[in-house]
């Protein structure tokens, strides 16, 4: 079933450590139309030996994050006075014993409505059905739990329950996402490491009758809280582990060379590519490596960080339409596109494209500034053939009459505008064929 209350309730226990208890603030005011900016706030609060809370300058959301991140979370929840809650997850997570045990925690102190039916890459009906569910219910809160799509899901959840209709109205490709009422806090719980969208204002859906995967950006949407615990991605297969790891490595990839980069947003892109190329191969090898599973998520948080100031560019806007036409998961795209993307794109930053190389561990100081450069996305190969990640469209269902059409899509994303160089429709019809 796509929803239903959770399991038998257990007693909530003691209450949250005190310093924990700043989890609050990111929540306050939880009927308030826009998040508060955090700017000057960043800054690091110890809660226990596993467990911390962070704020950063370029996001308004609290991250708390350790082995236990989850079940610490729920006692604040309790502890703010919010008395429904409404959880956004896919089916899988939904079976999770850490997701079942948090739930029913959860039951002990507040009203909780489980709705499961966040699809791979969620459409605008999941938005539809969750949206009903949590008005019904009364929800105070959504909490996404779960992978990129699970948490993009509830975001838009949260905004439709305010609003019936709300996500019908946002099939506008290009324009921007139109937000004019309150939209309930959100707390989003990765179970991958890769999209970051715990801590960013991005929600990607696509809408079933046009076949169009949007991405939808609003301040609106910034999840209150993010809580990131390694153990949520122990359960997740290899492939999954893979690509989201891939995804993170896309994101900062992009963000480091993007027309709107900064010294601050390089600086972030840089940690994350190195997390990448430090842990991506062990947690391929093994998911119970618990220094690599949160390594791997906080490259993808920060990846994040990074991203949401300067959007992406050429590889993401491609990698829409293989997942609205062929249900390629997103990750999968990424990694597919990511080195052809890059070597479309080295003569336009070489300085740029020969730090990422540095950073993925390339030994770049002996090589000519035309072979450094160069080696980035040839890093980018090795490192997906050594993690066993595809390699091609065609291995995972693309079909070649299908590239013109992609062409058109992508060139209506708003990823183009900051690609680092000038992207014209033959452009993306020659990159596409290059990764066919």
């Amino acid at each position: 079933m796509a929803a239903g209350p959770v399991g038998p309730p257990v007693p909530c226990g003691s209450p949250a450590p005190r310093d924990i208890m700043s989890f609050d603030e990111a929540l306050a005011d939880p009927r308030g139309r826009h998040v508060r900016a955090l700017s000057g706030r960043q800054g690091v609060s110890t809660v226990s030996d596993t467990i911390r809370t962070e704020c950063f300058d370029e996001t308004p959301t609290r991250v708390v994050s350790g082995q236990g991140a989850l079940e610490s979370s729920r006692a604040c929840l309790a502890g703010m006075g919010i008395a429904k809650a409404l959880i956004v997850c896919g089916e899988n997570v939904a079976k999770l014993p850490e997701v079942d045990q948090f739930t029913r925690a959860c039951h002990g102190c507040i009203g909780v409505e489980l709705f499961s039916g966040a699809e791979p890459d969620p459409t605008d009906a999941n938005v539809i059905e969750g949206g009903r569910i949590g008005r019904e219910f009364g929800a105070e809160v959504v909490i996404g739990i779960g992978g990129g799509s699970s948490m993009d899901c509830a975001k838009a959840v949260a905004a439709e329950i305010g609003a019936p209709g709300w996500i019908a109205s946002q099939d506008r490709p290009g324009e921007p996402t139109s937000i004019e009422h309150d939209v309930l806090p959100i707390v989003c719980v990765p179970t991958t490491a890769g999209t970051g969208s715990e801590v960013n204002p991005f929600s990607v859906i696509t809408f079933a009758q046009t076949r169009r995967k949007l991405v939808l950006n609003h301040e609106a949407l910034f999840p209150r809280c993010a809580v990131l615990d390694p153990k949520l991605l122990v359960s997740a297969p290899k492939s999954v582990r893979v690509a989201a790891g891939l995804d993170a490595l896309t994101h900062a990839v992009e963000s480091y060379v993007s027309k709107r980069a900064t010294p601050e947003t390089r600086m972030r892109a840089a940690e994350a590519i190195r997390g990448v190329a430090k842990f991506l191969a062990r947690v391929a090898e093994d998911a119970d490596d618990m220094q690599a599973q949160a390594g791997m998520q906080r490259a993808a948080m920060v990846a994040s960080l990074s991203f949401a100031k300067t959007r992406l560019g050429i590889v993401h806007a491609m990698a829409l339409p293989l997942s609205a036409l062929f249900g390629v998961p997103h990750g999968v795209a990424n990694a597919i596109l990511l080195p052809h993307g890059m070597r479309f794109n080295v003569e336009a930053d070489a300085e740029g494209f020969a730090a990422i190389a540095a950073a993925l561990g390339v030994e770049t100081d002996d090589m000519s500034t035309a072979d450094a450069p160069s080696a980035a996305p040839e890093a980018v190969s090795a490192l997906a053939a050594e993690v066993g990640a595809s390699t091609t469209m065609g291995e995972v269902g693309v079909k070649a009459d299908a590239i013109e059409r992609m062409a058109d899509d992508a060139m209506q994303s708003a990823h183009v505008q900051v690609n680092p160089r000038e992207i014209s429709r033959e452009d993306v019809v020659a990159v596409y064929q290059a990764a066919m």
